[in-house]
């Protein structure tokens, strides 16, 4: 029997307890488990191979990605914003700008946000930003080090339309400076 794997941060396993396997067991009808594994990452399994089939007949690539883009279902069915959020809720964080211009001494300025995604998919980032600045929202320039590229907003009026326009259901922030 086919199945499904998603794997994320262990700090996402309450999004996948409530709302992805509850999701994907109210549409699908598969029972899924959801689990911690020693090496910090949460995973939920399904077998199913309708969802499987389903999933690849909707462009969704299987198996490990090195690249990936968005899907050409997702494009042309409107659902962009809505792909944009799910992307923001994997691996997007939102944090107060701070500067480290003295080793051990970083500046926080408690007026200004930074809106950040982060992974290793080149061109799922370039597509990414490409459909941000569709949807009227500047964007700094894509930066990559070590393989992993990380999109920026910055300006306070373009975080404030990226909030009303994706309207992210929560937010999250690797920094120790968050709000």
């Amino acid at each position: 029997m086919n199945g499904i794997t998603f794997t994320a941060h262990i700090s996402e396993f309450w999004y996948y307890r409530d709302f992805v396997k509850p999701t994907i067991e109210r549409f699908f009808e598969v029972h899924g488990r959801l689990y911690l594994q020693d090496d910090n990452t949460t995973r939920y399994r399904a077998y199913s191979k309708r969802l499987v089939d389903l999933l690849i007949l909707m462009g969704i690539p299987c198996g490990k990605r090195y690249d990936a883009d968005i899907p050409e279902v997702v494009r042309k069915s409107g659902f962009v914003v809505a792909f944009i959020r799910g992307i923001y809720h994997a691996e997007g964080s939102v944090y107060r700008r701070y500067s480290k211009r003295y080793p051990y001494h970083a500046r926080l300025y408690s007026n200004l946000l930074v809106v950040q995604i982060r992974m290793k998919l080149k061109t799922l980032m370039s597509q990414l930003r490409e459909e941000l600045l569709g949807l009227g929202i500047l964007v700094n320039r894509l930066l990559a080090k070590d393989g992993v590229y990380t999109l920026r907003i910055t300006r306070q009026d373009m975080i404030q339309k990226f909030m009303d326009v994706v309207r992210p259901r929560y937010k999250t922030s690797p920094h120790p400076t968050t709000l």
